[in-house]
C-alpha cells in the first residue's frame, strides 16, 4: 500500500471510529425522546404508537415541572454568586502575595474533594443548628459552596495567563485600580468567567446528594426524579428528560451564537489595545 493509500485508510478508520462513538453517545438521548412519545407504559419494543399522553400527565401532575422550576431558579443564581466569589478569589490569589495564599486555595477546593454523602450530612447538621434546613435557599447556599471550586479553577487558569504588564500599563496611563480591573482584567478573564459559570451551573443543576439532604419539600429536579423512581418507573421521566435536553440544547446554541462571539470579540480588542 502506498503512503497516500495508507493515510486515506487511517482517515476512513478514524471517521468510522468517531461515528461509532457519536452513535454510542447520542443513542440513549434519541431513545429517551422516542420513548417519551410512545403509548407503551414501559420503554420497550415494539412501539404501540405515538402519543403526548406522558407530557400531559407531566404537566397535569405538576411535581416534576415544579421541581424543574426550582432547579432553574436555584442553579443560575448559585452559579452567578459562585462565579463572582471565584473571580474575586482568583484575582487575589494571582495578583497579591500574602501569607496563607495556598491555604486559601485549599479551602476553596476542599468541598469537591469531600465525598458527597459526608458533605451532605455535614451540611444538614449545620443548617439544622442554624434553623435553615428544609428550604429552597438552603440548596442555594450549599450549591454556592459546592460550585465555587470548579469555577475558581477555570477563572484562575485564565487569569494566570494575563501578563502583569498589561495591568501596570493601564496604571501608567492614569487608570485607577478599579478602572484597570474593569477595562483590562475583566475583559481578559471573560472567557474563563463564562466557562466557570457554565461549569458551576452544570454542577448545581445535576447535584443530587446535598440537595436530597437539605431540600425539604422544595425539591430540585434530581431529587424529584429519585423520589419518583423509588415508587415506579414512570414514563413521564422520559418526558421531563426530553424537556431538560431541549433546554440544555437551547442554552448551548444561545451561548455559541450570542455570548461567545461577544466574549472573544472583546478579548481580541483587549489584546490589541491593553491600555485604558
Amino acid at each position: 500500500m502506498t503512503e497516500g493509500g495508507e493515510r486515506r485508510a487511517w482517515i476512513v478508520a478514524a471517521r468510522i471510529w468517531i461515528g461509532i462513538f457519536l452513535v454510542f453517545l447520542y443513542l440513549p438521548i434519541f431513545m429517551l425522546i422516542l420513548f417519551s412519545m410512545q403509548k407503551n407504559q414501559f420503554a420497550s419494543f415494539p412501539l404501540m404508537g405515538f402519543s403526548t399522553e406522558w407530557y400531559r400527565k407531566l404537566f397535569n401532575d405538576g411535581t416534576l415541572i415544579t421541581a424543574l422550576g426550582n432547579s432553574i431558579l436555584v442553579s443560575p443564581a448559585a452559579a452567578t454568586v459562585a462565579t463572582i466569589i471565584s473571580f474575586l478569589a482568583a484575582y487575589a490569589i494571582n495578583r497579591f502575595e500574602f501569607r496563607g495564599r495556598n491555604l486559601l486555595t485549599g479551602i476553596f477546593i476542599m468541598p469537591v474533594l469531600i465525598p458527597g454523602l459526608i458533605l451532605g450530612v455535614a451540611c444538614l447538621g449545620l443548617l439544622s443548628r442554624l434553623h435553615l434546613n428544609g428550604e429552597l435557599y438552603s440548596v442555594f447556599l450549599m450549591h454556592v459552596l459546592l460550585t465555587t471550586a470548579p469555577a475558581l479553577a477555570i477563572i484562575q487558569l485564565r487569569l494566570s495567563q494575563l501578563p502583569r504588564s498589561h495591568e501596570e500599563a493601564a496604571w501608567d496611563l492614569g487608570a485607577t485600580e478599579w478602572q484597570a480591573l474593569r477595562r483590562v482584567v475583566i475583559p481578559w478573564a471573560l472567557p474563563g468567567i463564562v466557562g466557570g459559570w457554565l461549569l458551576a451551573f452544570t454542577f448545581s443543576f445535576d447535584e443530587f446528594l446535598i440537595a436530597w439532604f437539605v431540600a425539604g419539600f422544595d425539591q430540585t429536579l434530581p431529587v424529584a426524579i429519585f423520589s419518583v423512581l423509588k415508587a415506579v418507573v414512570d414514563p413521564s421521566l422520559n418526558a421531563i428528560g426530553t424537556i431538560v435536553f431541549l433546554i440544555s440544547g437551547i442554552v448551548l446554541v444561545g451561548v455559541e451564537m450570542f455570548v461567545l462571539p461577544l466574549v472573544f470579540g472583546r478579548e481580541q480588542g483587549t489584546d490589541s489595545n491593553p491600555g485604558v
